[in-house]
């Protein structure tokens, strides 16, 4: 296994942590990450460029540049301004996340192969993001949000294709999501592709534990 990126940061609301490596041999990497507070939550996203090397770079930073720009936006006009931002790219599979901090509400839309998981806290079974087949910036399927409630303490995984699918199915390591992140790289990453796993856990507001604000 080749060296890789990990990034980790947590603000007491949410913990996350993104494990990222180029296809070995290669400098740049085609899989791009997005997390940011917003207005009314949380706005997390994969995006996988085609391929890998520079143009797959190209795609994935041209998606982060919509979501940067345009944080405030549904999950459904992220993928469609995303679209038509990539036209001239190779395009890039991504899949936009939403986190409705007041009703505790995740919300997503997937197009192409960025796997996504909900691991919760409780023993219930994961869930399991649902994916469109198309590609951003070249084949846009019709697109519809879901959704899915979070509880305190559930985990949140999206990897790209590079990562081997086989870890949403399996037992994982109870580590924060910086080191789950990397974890998950370096025993599912496959050596044709770029690789990049992100790993978010939702903590309850405070509030809606049962406490009053400061």
């Amino acid at each position: 296994m080749g060296a890789f990126a990990v990034t980790a940061k947590s603000n007491g609301e949410l913990d996350w942590g993104v494990a990222a490596r180029p296809l070995p041999g290669e400098e740049l990497c085609g899989d791009k990450h997005f997390v940011a507070r917003t207005a009314t939550g949380w706005l997390l996203a994969v995006a996988d460029g085609l391929g890998h090397g520079p143009e797959a770079a190209v795609a994935s930073k041209a998606l982060v540049e919509v979501l940067q720009q345009h944080s405030d936006q549904t999950p459904v006009e992220l993928i469609r301004l995303g679209h038509d931002a990539l036209r001239n790219t190779r395009g890039c599979a991504a899949t936009i996340v939403v986190i409705d901090r007041s009703r505790c509400l995740l919300s997503w839309v997937g197009v192409g192969n960025v796997e996504g998981v909900l691991r919760h806290a409780s023993a219930v079974p994961p869930d399991f993001i649902t994916l469109r087949g198309g590609i951003v910036g070249y084949r846009l399927p019709a697109v519809q949000p879901s959704s899915l409630p979070l509880s305190d303490g559930d985990i949140l995984i999206l990897a790209t294709d590079g990562i081997d699918s086989d870890f949403a199915r399996v037992s994982l390591p109870a580590h924060p999501p910086g080191l789950l992140a990397a974890a998950i790289l370096d025993r599912y990453a496959k050596p044709t592709d770029d690789a990049l796993a992100l790993v978010a856990r939702w903590h309850l507001p405070f509030t809606q534990q049962g406490g009053q604000p400061s």
